[in-house]
């Protein structure tokens, strides 16, 4: 009986240290399954974050660079404006300047209008360099539009060189964004 007496003990002790390697393996599974989640989770969210960020850079760089055109276009119709109304003030000196003057002052507007639209998206641009070469366009243009009030003449091949730069600079970011984007459908 003694040496018959230890098969019990044996068998629940097999019984134990199976339950106890079940118990353990199914812990450590667990325990990976969660961490896999909890990267998966990050994982998600940092794409996440980089699309929002990919899709917002994308929609300023498009918006300055039409609003740049824009402070282009409007500051040449207030230098097409003023030299008009000086011509015409030339042209006929008797008449009252303020007949001539209406149209002059609302290009000027609108020059003024198109600068502020720019100043204010400027700083969005989240590319430092793209966004110093914007930055000197539009201070080019501000200056340009000042000196066309004062009546001094404007360097149109200085004012194109820092408009053509910030373009070009612009255009670059942009195909660099679109360049390293994933695609939305994979790629079979």
């Amino acid at each position: 009986m003694v040496a018959g007496g230890w098969g019990w003990f044996t068998t629940v002790a097999s019984i134990l240290i199976g339950q106890a390697t079940v118990l353990t393996m199914g812990f450590i599974n667990n325990r990976s399954q969660a961490r896999r989640e909890v990267q998966a989770r990050a994982a998600d969210r940092y794409k996440a974050i980089a699309e929002r960020r990919e899709t917002f850079e994308l929609a300023q760089l498009v918006e300055v660079n039409t609003l740049l055109r824009n402070a282009v276009t409007a500051l040449h119709a207030f230098v097409s404006a003023r030299r008009h109304y000086r011509s015409r003030l030339r042209e006929d000196p008797a008449a009252p300047p303020e007949t001539y003057r209406q149209p002059m002052l609302d290009a000027s507007a609108a020059s003024d209008t198109a600068l502020d639209a720019l100043r204010s998206q400027i700083g969005f641009i989240l590319a430092d360099d793209v966004r110093a070469l914007a930055d000197a366009a539009e201070k080019a243009l501000t200056t340009a539009s000042a000196s066309v009030l004062r009546d001094e003449r404007v360097d149109p091949g200085a004012l194109g060189a820092r408009a053509n730069a910030a373009y070009e600079a612009l255009s670059a970011r942009l195909r660099d964004v679109y360049a390293t984007r994933e695609p939305a459908v994979p790629a079979a």
